[in-house]
């Protein structure tokens, strides 16, 4: 049995049922290399490859049918059922399967009980042509953030309220940044995301007659005082600089969350995520049974 079997013998296995695409690798090899790259964020990434290490998040690509492009195994630190089983389920999609030593394997590893299992796979990016608005009511847009970690909080968040799709637009940093995947908990695979030009993004949501809400400072109403009904766009601005331009030369709403110290603004994270809460409390109509 393989969980049983030492070393040689669970590199056999693997090598004779994965013959075609198994190869040995060590700490120079390509793959090893790209993706240090990609985990340190240090290389351009063309193909947005994000690494995935551990039987939950691994667990995810299988959930999500993410296109794995390599499995990185150390197959000596491979010793419960359930990460043989996610090794065996990952292997049959993988295009790619690497053998590495544990020695190897600890320079791509960030986690401490990642279980031998890594997955280099293809981010899920969306185009804006394969949105349906018809089916998309709420979408939140993200102009200019540059926080990675902002980024991946107010994806969670999309997930937590069912949002149907997030727009990105004046992009500051990749999308696959490791501290997106991080703190967005494996969301990122399972919420549209889509990369645009904001005019590109402003006229599609025109053309499909979404309301657009800024979220502003100097609004006039609270969000908590909005009807959030029908096909709405919510606008979150980036950390220094706010909404750009352009969004204010449409036509829009505006509304602000209330600040009763001395700060003029939350965090973006916090604040989106009072906005998408609040937006999906509205249309379930809980907002009656709360009050």
């Amino acid at each position: 049995m393989f969980l049983k079997g030492s070393l040689e013998e669970k590199e056999r296995y693997i090598k004779e049922k994965y013959r075609e695409k198994c190869r040995l690798s060590g700490k120079n090899a390509a793959v090893i290399k790209k993706i240090q790259g990609i985990v340190n964020n240090n290389r351009s990434n063309p193909d947005k490859l994000v690494g995935v290490e551990g039987i939950w998040a691994a667990g995810l690509l299988l959930k999500y049918k993410i296109v794995v492009h390599a499995l990185v195994l150390d197959v000596d630190a491979i010793t419960s059922p359930d990460a043989f089983q996610i090794m065996e389920s990952l292997a049959q999609v993988a295009e790619e399967i690497h053998l590495v030593s544990n020695s190897t394997y600890s320079k791509i590893s960030e986690v401490g009980t990642s279980a031998g299992i890594f997955a280099l796979a293809k981010f899920p990016i969306k185009q804006l042509d394969m949105i349906d608005s018809a089916k998309s009511e709420v979408i939140v847009v993200l102009d200019g953030l540059e926080i990675p970690g902002n980024i991946g909080t107010i994806i969670r968040s999309c997930d937590g309220t069912n949002t149907d799709a997030i727009f990105i637009c004046n992009r500051k940093t990749r999308i696959t940044h490791p501290k997106i995947l991080r703190s967005s908990q494996g969301s990122c695979f399972k919420v549209p995301i889509v990369e645009e030009e904001s005019t590109t993004i402003i006229r599609w949501l025109q053309e499909n007659n979404y309301r657009i809400i800024l979220t502003d400072t100097d609004a006039q109403h609270f969000y908590y005082d909005t009807n959030y009904n029908g096909k709405i766009a919510i606008i979150m601005g980036s950390e220094r600089y706010g909404i750009s331009k352009e969004w204010y030369e449409i036509k829009t709403e505006s509304v602000k969350i209330p600040m009763y110290g001395d700060c003029d603004s939350l965090n973006v994270g916090i604040a989106a995520t009072l906005m998408l809460y609040e937006a999906a409390i509205y249309r379930s109509g809980d907002r009656s049974r709360l009050s």
